[in-house]
């Protein structure tokens, strides 16, 4: 893949060489770029092209930019980011200890909840994908959320990485709510959260359609979750 160092907005001469050659990744140097923050996520989720940035090492810029990413309603693949938010919710759940993440997490408590409240329902999302009756009508006893709102919206860009899977070994089952706007519904750019859900370093996804058999037990629902949190530890 062709990297291109550039600055955002991109100038159109690079842009045009993305459309000649799809195999190009464009690398935002953030500093010396005229949009920032908030700005420059819309940006670049409505340009939609393979990118990053580059924050050189300034801790405060990547924090400021991280909690304008978490807050965000627009959808934007940044890998910067998504490692930099893996790391910030694995800190809120205490699975993960980084003294550097701490005054982060300190200030931005209520967006990591409900970043962390729908991760840890993913459990109960990953239970409705499975082709089983019986198993679905379990599914009515938990709060439904029909917020349609979308802020935290690129929660769903950590289902790619294997690492993430780690949040499951802190599952907390009191937590658990069914999102109907970003379970039901072609929010992620027209794509429904089971495009991202369905991925080989999905370990819940996995080992729940391995179980998915007819000699499960359906009247213990909980071990199906129990399972999940020893495989992950």
């Amino acid at each position: 893949m062709k990297i291109i160092k550039t600055i955002a907005p991109i100038p159109i001469d690079e842009l045009k060489q993305f459309f000649v050659d799809k195999d190009i990744k464009f690398v935002i140097d953030y500093k010396n770029s005229k949009l920032q923050g908030s700005k420059l996520l819309i940006y670049l989720s409505n340009l939609d092209i393979p990118c990053d940035i580059d924050i050189d090492d300034d801790q405060n810029a990547a924090f400021e930019l991280l909690t304008e990413y978490l807050n965000s309603h627009f959808l934007v693949s940044i890998e910067l980011l998504e490692k930099l938010a893996l790391e910030a919710v694995l800190c809120y759940k205490k699975i993960l200890v980084n003294p550097n993440f701490d005054k982060f997490v300190e200030d931005n408590l209520e967006i990591l909840e409900r970043w962390s409240d729908i991760l840890n329902s993913l459990a109960l999302y990953n239970i409705s994908t499975v082709s089983i009756p019986e198993l679905k009508k379990q599914l009515n006893q938990f709060e439904v959320n029909n917020d349609d709102s979308s802020k935290g919206i690129n929660f769903v860009n950590l289902l790619k990485h294997e690492v993430f899977y780690n949040f499951f070994s802190s599952f907390d089952k009191s937590k658990l709510k069914y999102y109907s706007n970003f379970f039901e519904n072609s929010v992620f750019k027209g794509k429904n959260l089971y495009h991202y859900w369905a991925n080989e370093n999905n370990t819940m996804f996995i080992l729940t359609w391995s179980i998915a058999n007819p000699n499960i037990d359906l009247d213990k629902f909980d071990s199906i979750f129990e399972t999940i949190r020893q495989k992950t530890q």
